[in-house]
């Protein structure tokens, strides 16, 4: 008996043992001492309750404030939680059983179109932009949905729209919502720079539930013809008026002078160096098509139309001298300047060789240049071939 007592004794003294940490006010740890956390306490939930959803903050709200919220909406017995997409509807099953149901928000399409440019409304205050607007806002979940337009971009509807779908006049700030691209091409102006303006507003849409999406509208600054919103360096005096909200610095870009680069020394001798290019015009059966640009890459001087000839050889065949208008001659090709009426061909000036009463190339087709000036040929682009 005594023999059985013993093992039965150190059984229990073990079991003892492994019971260790669990009985009193010791605190579990891991095996290398550290205290283990069992959860974070009920306490730290962030439950809140509203009356109706209407009473829901902004989700997530600034700086992510509500973001992981849990709200009880008692008018629908629900429960909403603040995602990163907006509000989400927990449902509660009565097996049970959760499903969450995401909220998506509201799908939008949206285009605003300026009217003619003589009917935008002088007011008072100033100018009123007038445009077509037409939209349409799905909400997948079908929900009511609040539709707007942002006019300045700052996230705040400063235009409401009457439906979730439709059309209508809208007259909108002047200023606010406009800007610009820089554009250089040779068809613009002595400098080949423009400014092309343009619109962009944001239509808000936001559901029953909160939650928003927003797309951004890019619209015509002025006209909804195309291109009638570009604008070269002789037009800078006219965009500051129509456009006083366009930057300086744009200003100043459109109206610089041209960067001429000097080709050579200072030794009496003519360096200018032109690059000639297909002028971007269709050719045709008439006798008027613009087939050649020439430019300067760099120049030391203006040159004399008087001491200055261009000669072209159309497809190898015998060249022809080209005129300014005013030259005596009945030319097959005219020089046509941007500075019209000058005595000499600029700088920062570019030229163009237009047909003159002869249909020189109908297709595509090789021109030989040749630039003589005071009896010296010019360097630059010796073959262009036309289309």
């Amino acid at each position: 008996m005594n023999k059985r007592l013993l093992p039965l004794s150190i059984v229990l003294m073990l079991l003892t043992l492994s019971l260790t940490g669990c009985i009193g006010d010791a605190e579990p740890e891991t095996e290398d001492g550290d205290p283990v956390s069992l959860g974070e306490s009920t306490d730290d939930w962030p439950t809140f309750y509203v009356p109706s959803a209407s009473n829901l903050p902004s989700c997530p709200g600034a700086n992510d404030q509500n973001l992981g919220k849990l709200y009880y909406v008692d008018d629908v017995t629900e429960f909403q939680a603040c995602t990163s997409s907006g509000w989400t509807t927990i449902n509660i099953g009565s097996s049970g059983t959760s499903t969450i149901s995401l909220n998506h928000p509201p799908r939008i399409t949206a285009q605003i179109t300026p009217i003619d440019d003589d009917l935008h409304n002088l007011t008072p205050n100033g100018w009123h932009y007038i445009a077509m607007a037409h939209w349409s806002v799905i909400d997948p979940e079908g929900e009511t949905v609040t539709v707007g337009i942002d006019t300045n971009r700052d996230g705040t509807i400063d235009s409401y729209l009457n439906s979730a779908e439709g059309a209508t006049f809208v007259e909108l700030p002047w200023n606010g919502s406009v800007y610009t691209a820089q554009i250089e091409h040779h068809e613009y102006g002595n400098n080949g720079r423009a400014l092309h303006v343009f619109r962009i507003f944001d239509v808000v849409a936001e559901d029953a539930s909160g939650a928003i999406s927003t797309i951004s509208v890019i619209s015509p600054a002025l006209n909804n013809q195309p291109l009638r919103d570009i604008f070269d360096s002789s037009q800078a005096n006219d965009l500051q008026v129509i456009f006083p909200d366009i930057p300086q610095s744009d200003i100043d870009w459109l109206t610089a002078a041209p960067n001429i680069i000097p080709c050579g020394p200072n030794d009496g001798y003519v360096h200018n160096t032109f690059v000639a290019e297909d002028a971007s015009a269709s050719l045709s059966g008439l006798t008027e098509d613009a087939m050649i640009r020439i430019s300067w890459t760099c120049a030391d001087q203006d040159l004399s139309w008087a001491d200055t000839s261009i000669l072209l050889s159309v497809n190898g065949a015998q060249p022809i001298q080209c005129y300014i208008p005013g030259m005596v001659g009945t030319p097959d090709c005219l020089i046509e300047e941007d500075n019209d009426g000058t005595s000499s061909w600029s700088m920062n000036e570019a030229i163009f060789i237009t047909e003159s009463g002869a249909d020189i190339c109908t297709a595509s087709c090789d021109v030989d240049i040749t630039i003589m000036y005071d009896g010296q040929a010019l360097s630059g682009t010796t073959t262009v071939t036309v289309v």
